[in-house]
């Protein structure tokens, strides 16, 4: 009897979960203001949603799902003239920037670049050095001169 029991009990909690197949929009929302201003956000039965608010300059979002695994994603982000900013745990973070670099930058920042000294006009023009020529008496095209 118990075996059944769990065998039912199994089988309704697989069959009660909801899947992609069978989704539907449970909530949303969307506000607009005539000037410029809005909101817009949904959730679906099945673990996805989105929100987001903002005017012509900048937009504040998240959006959040259900991985493979089972574990919950949320993703904030900003959106403005400098581009798109995402934050959440899931999300790829570059290395740490070795300590060799950091002492180096460090030394660039108390060590900055002198200038060189300037010619007192900028449009000053080097002077060429001529040299002497290799031959120092000019030669006869026609051959040698016979006295």
């Amino acid at each position: 009897m118990f075996k059944y029991l769990a065998f039912i009990l199994l089988v309704a909690a697989c069959t009660a979960t909801d899947d992609d197949a069978h989704a539907h929009v449970e909530k949303q929302y969307k506000k607009e203001d005539g000037h410029g201003k809005f909101s817009y956000g949904y959730d679906i039965t099945n673990g996805i949603g989105a929100g987001e608010a903002g005017d012509e300059h900048q937009v504040h979002g998240e959006y959040h799902f259900t991985s493979k695994e089972g574990l919950p994603v949320k993703v904030s982000y900003t959106a403005d003239e400098n581009g798109y900013h995402p934050h959440g745990d899931l999300l790829p973070t570059p290395p740490p920037t070795p300590e060799a670099i950091l002492r180096a930058l460090a030394y660039i920042d108390a060590h900055p670049h002198k200038e060189e000294p300037r010619p007192a006009h900028p449009h000053a023009q080097p002077r060429l050095v001529h040299s002497q020529p290799a031959h120092p008496h000019p030669t006869n095209p026609h051959g040698p001169r016979h006295h």
